[in-house]
């Protein structure tokens, strides 16, 4: 089912509207949003869940409820970039099943990046003590979205040249 998605966005990459990369913290989405933007779809505009916490989302804290205020924030955004012609890049760690469904029907493709934990978990993120997810938040399951894993840079890019061009 995944692989005739994939070959699907392949053929039709003009037909979407925007890319939405999601995981936990260090996984390589705001890596693979630049990448993105320089490459393949140089008229987007990255939209980075972390930024938009600290200069939009001040108000928000981490939990799950303050995590879907976020989400639909940036949905919003995207839906405002589509409607001005830009192409949205997203990062977030949040995701869930309401979310990926809209951002579908937005035509904006739902991107998980996954990255081994044992690698990640060095990272400030997961030294705090609650809401952080892969510490002591997990996603819900069979959220059914294309996933890369990465394992290093080279291998990331590969994977997203590879869905995303020609």
């Amino acid at each position: 089912m995944k692989e005739k998605f994939m070959m699907n966005l392949k053929k039709n990459k003009k037909l979407i509207n925007g890319v939405w990369f999601y995981g936990l913290s260090g996984s390589g989405k705001t890596t693979s949003s630049k990448y993105l933007k320089k490459n393949i779809f140089k008229n987007a505009l990255i939209l980075d869940g972390d930024l938009i916490r600290k200069y939009i989302s001040i108000d928000l804290g981490y939990d799950i409820k303050d995590r879907l205020i976020q989400l639909r924030r940036i949905v919003g955004l995207c839906k405002i970039c589509i409607d001005s012609g830009i192409f949205p890049i997203c990062s977030t760690v949040y995701m869930n099943k309401k979310a990926i469904n809209d951002l579908k029907k937005m035509k904006i493709i739902p991107i998980k990046i996954h990255r081994d934990f044992n690698e990640i978990k060095k990272f400030k993120i997961y030294k705090l003590k609650k809401n952080v997810f892969g510490k002591d938040l997990n996603y819900n399951k069979n959220l059914n979205e294309v996933l890369i894993t990465n394992k290093n840079k080279k291998n990331l890019f590969k994977d997203l040249k590879n869905i995303f061009s020609k």
